[in-house]
């Protein structure tokens, strides 16, 4: 009778400590369950200084103990910024990594911030459209978020009355930001040779130098590498340098 007692006294420790032990593994299942919330994700390459569109972008849903500060959580909250740094695919996005636009006026000074395309124009710049053909284009492979060089060539006169033009070519404008690429100017759009319009982020000097290697002479744009951010200090040259013995020694 009284091994009954204990056996029955030690089957109900028994299912106390398993009901305990039950509880408690079943409160850490609870508390391990992840919380998810959803995070705009980069889906194609953005190009610094371009207008984000909403085919760029994805949602995922990540664990909301590691979400980013600033962070978004829908497409719509991001599509019409401007990314300030290249974004690769994959990329998360975070408010640090853009401009946004802001339709209200500023109330401390009265003015406007401008329209979204004019974010894109970095400090110190102007936006300046100039005219480029297949051959001035780099065969139109230009994109925005490149990097060009400008030539100009055009007839140079001297002060002389008697002086013939000479036809000189110079580097007007380096390490130029392309903003955007534009559509065909004229009524033909299939001809290989159309004119395009190309909009560059160029200094009120270079603007300046372009305009008038435009309206008086020819532009051709020479695309750079990325990496590639060096300034040359190349003289202007002419014909005569054909004449040079040493021309391909002197310009390599």
């Amino acid at each position: 009778m009284q091994r009954k007692g204990f056996f029955l006294l030690a089957l109900i420790c028994g299912l106390i400590a398993a009901g305990s032990m039950y509880v408690y593994l079943n409160s850490l299942t609870k508390n391990s369950t992840t919380v998810l919330k959803p995070l705009v994700i980069v889906k194609t390459n953005i190009p610094a200084r371009t207008v984000i569109d909403a085919s760029q972008l994805v949602v995922k849903d990540v664990p909301s103990h590691g979400y980013p500060q600033g962070g978004y959580s829908t497409i719509q909250n991001v599509v019409g910024s401007v990314a300030l740094l290249n974004l690769s695919a994959g990329d998360l996005i975070v408010s640090t990594m853009l401009e946004r636009q802001n339709s209200q006026q500023n109330t401390s000074n009265g003015i406007s911030t401008g329209s979204t395309t004019a974010l894109t124009v970095p400090d110190g710049k102007r936006a300046v459209a100039i005219p480029i053909n297949l051959v001035s284009g780099v065969g139109y492979s230009l994109k925005p978020g490149d990097h060009v060089d400008v030539l100009v060539t055009m007839d140079i006169k001297d002060s002389s009355a008697n002086s013939q033009a000479v036809t000189v070519t110079s580097l007007a404008a380096q390490d130029v930001l392309v903003l955007s690429v534009g559509e065909s100017i004229g009524e033909d759009k299939t001809k290989g040779d159309a004119t395009k319009s190309h909009t560059l982020a160029l200094s009120v000097p270079q603007a300046m130098a372009v305009t008038l290697g435009s309206e008086k002479g020819s532009l051709r744009l020479l695309l750079r590498n990325p990496a590639n951010t060096d300034i040359r200090q190349d003289t202007p040259i002419n014909g005569y340098v054909f004449m040079d013995t040493n021309y391909i020694n002197n310009y390599k």
